[in-house]
């Protein structure tokens, strides 16, 4: 009997499907001379994202492909630092040819998880690792490894750097082969050396995405700014934008994004001060789609009467800021202001009346609509949700540990609207604060025209298993049910009933 012959085409996207399974991938690189062609330039894409015992494996074949005093170097830093590891770069490999040039595979450079495999390779079986030995690693081993990779690098196309790491490389550390770069993650931490910040400005001007991380002295934050605005203005075609942690978020920052305003779809502020103004530039953005907002201070926006007629933004995230106790008159503004476009709206603040009542009045195209609920929430927010005409509602439940109220699920179930075909439910943090009985309340009172019901963060038991299956048989719409898969442990009897919720046509899928 002989088996058909894969063609190379076939075998390339086989083992492009297998791009995240590293552990399978490793062993496709024995099957023969093809296959480990074909294999290695999608294990070295992204080796850093590995976590098992293949990081030292894949950190040394990376360091034999260094010039010979880029290795003497890392040499004499591990001596420096004088760990009793198995570290062993020895003069054995001094004409040791690699047989690939695999830094230059390399796509994906994100330092959080460069740095956290270094140290693991430096660390090797101790357990612990002095703060004076985790200095030196920081300040000469990695950006030695920095410099040495970068500059072999030329298929990176996301680039994640702190300047720390690099401060002390600037005036060698040449980044013009990064030619397929588009997207920059920047964190600004020590930044007395801006040569790598000119260098950026200069040469990358083809990035689709740019990410701020802001946390270094303020003494700098003037020329910061600049260089930030001139990075923004320089770029041809700028889709993403986010910035965090620049908390004196200036009005120069966000009119320098009026130069992207042809292609900006997406903005982010996460942890900065957003004043009146800032919104009302936004509106320049003619283009933008997606806008977040996330745990920022925000100023009042009574003093502007603005035209947003015009706007078409689809997606609005807003979680976890501070309103100044003024989150009822803002919120309402900033619902009148972007909602009437507006196809997706997360809202994870509590909700009140007027927030309500601004979303049924504004937000007339909503599809998707994810809102935070307290134990503690007004009761008459409630009837309100008859009138939402959205077909997913996400509810978002945060515990008060003083009051539980036990009508507020069959309140929300009696409520919930017919346009409602898919309902996500999520209990954050101490999920066990609320009783099985909660939930069961939920679905025994909602439509019966759901399709798909998705719980997280709770514990599926038997009790509750029965009262979905019954759902499904009075109600003869239900297609799929999603579980957290954190939460997935049954016995027997449980196990029975989802055989029993399978058969009657309803898919288990995991729900994240």
């Amino acid at each position: 009997m002989t088996f058909p012959h894969l063609t190379d085409d076939c075998i390339l996207k086989i083992l492009k499907y297998l791009q995240h399974y590293h552990s399978i991938l490793f062993n496709c690189l024995l099957v023969n001379r093809f296959w480990c062609r074909a294999t290695v330039p999608l294990l070295y894409s992204s080796p850093f994202e590995i976590n098992s015992k293949n990081n030292c494996l894949i950190i040394f074949t990376l360091i034999l492909c260094f010039s010979k005093p880029e290795i003497l170097r890392l040499k004499n830093q591990i001596k420096i630092i004088n760990l009793n590891n198995n570290i062993d770069i020895d003069d054995k490999y001094e004409d040791y040819e690699p047989l690939f040039e695999y830094p230059k595979y390399l796509e994906v450079f994100d330092y959080t998880k460069v740095n956290s495999t270094l140290m693991k390779w430096i660390q090797g079986d101790l357990k612990n690792l002095l703060h004076g030995h985790r200095n030196k690693i920081s300040d000469d081993f990695i950006p030695i490894f920095y410099q040495s990779i970068l500059q072999q690098s030329v298929n990176i196309k996301h680039l994640d750097i702190s300047l720390y790491y690099i401060k002390t490389l600037t005036s060698n550390l040449s980044t013009s082969n990064l030619t397929k770069l588009n997207s920059l993650v920047l964190h600004l931490h020590d930044i007395e050396d801006q040569g790598f910040l000119n260098s950026i400005s200069n040469t990358y001007l083809n990035l689709k995405k740019l990410e701020i991380d802001y946390i270094a002295d303020t003494s700098y934050l003037t020329t910061i700014k600049e260089k930030v605005c001139s990075i923004i203005q320089k770029q041809n075609n700028l889709e993403t934008f986010k910035i965090s942690n620049y908390l004196d978020l200036s009005n120069d920052i966000i009119l320098s994004l009026k130069f992207q305003s042809h292609s900006l779809v997406y903005v982010e502020f996460d942890n900065n001060i957003l004043c009146e103004g800032t919104f009302k530039n936004l509106l320049n953005l003619f283009n933008l789609k997606h806008l977040k907002i996330y745990e920022c201070e925000i100023l009042s926006l009574v003093q502007y009467e603005i035209n947003y007629t015009s706007f078409n933004l689809k997606s609005l995230d807003i979680e976890y800021n501070n309103w100044n106790n003024n989150d009822d008159i803002i919120l309402s503004s900033i619902i009148k202001y972007f909602g009437s476009s507006l196809q997706k709206f997360v809202l994870i603040e509590p909700l009140k009346l007027p927030i309500i009542e601004n979303i049924l009045k504004y937000c007339l195209n909503l599809i998707i609509l994810e809102i935070r609920i307290n134990s503690n929430i007004d009761s008459l927010v409630f009837p309100y949700f008859k009138n939402l005409n959205v077909r997913m509602l996400n509810i978002v439940f945060f515990p008060s540990y003083d009051d539980y109220n036990d009508e507020m699920f069959k309140n929300l179930g009696i409520n919930l609207p017919i346009s409602v075909k898919e309902v996500s439910i999520s209990f954050v943090h101490s999920f066990d604060l609320w009783p099985i009985s909660s939930i069961i309340d939920f679905i025994e009172n909602c439509h019966n025209y759901l399709i798909r019901i998705n719980i997280n963060n709770f514990y599926i038991e038997l009790n509750l298993l029965k009262v979905i299956l019954n759902y499904i048989e009075r109600s003869n719409s239900l297609k799929f049910l999603g579980i957290s898969k954190y939460y997935t442990k049954f016995n027997d009897e449980e196990l029975e009933l989802f055989d029993q919720i399978k058969a009657k046509g309803v898919k288990l899928v995991e729900f994240v």
